[in-house]
């Protein structure tokens, strides 16, 4: 048998290999580098107490449902603006109204603002997706509601 003689450009080919493994290595470096520079790994404060009381969150959504009430929250020229309506239509005039403003894409720029007379100046320190949570008390219930707004 004869061998045919290696070429040239055939000595490199076991580099390839080398080099295909070292780009994923690359790669992947910079992948657990953004990973860990991006994501604080905190879904939720306090999620075990969270889950204690899920039940009573439960009974409490289902208490709201029960009384039919409706609402509306809007932002307008830096105001938010809270409505709330019974099940016949009727406006409803809260008694005590606090707006949470968290930003769902970045952590540590919540904040709160008390709601009178169903409005309240705001302005968002940045731009983009903000979840408004409105806590109302009317008629001696608890009513809540939760909005995603898109701050421009």
């Amino acid at each position: 048998m004869s061998q045919s003689p290696m070429l040239p450009r055939d000595k490199i080919i076991p580099w390839y290999f080398v080099m295909f493994f070292a780009f994923i290595a690359l790669v992947d470096g910079v992948m657990v580098t953004l990973a860990l520079r991006t994501h604080t790994g905190t879904v939720t404060d306090h999620p075990y107490e969270k889950g204690l009381a899920y039940n009573a969150v439960v009974e409490a959504a289902e208490a709201q449902q029960v009384l039919g009430w409706s609402s509306t929250i809007t932002y307008h020229a830096e105001q938010l603006h809270f409505t709330l309506h019974d099940k016949t239509g009727k406006m409803l005039t809260p008694t005590q109204a606090t707006a949470r403003l968290s930003r769902p894409t970045q952590a540590g720029m919540d904040f709160e603002v008390p709601l009178k007379n169903g409005l309240a100046a705001v302005k968002f320190p940045l731009s983009g997706q903000w979840d408004v949570r409105v806590d109302a008390t009317a008629n001696g219930q608890h009513y809540q509601q939760t909005q995603r707004l898109v701050i421009p």
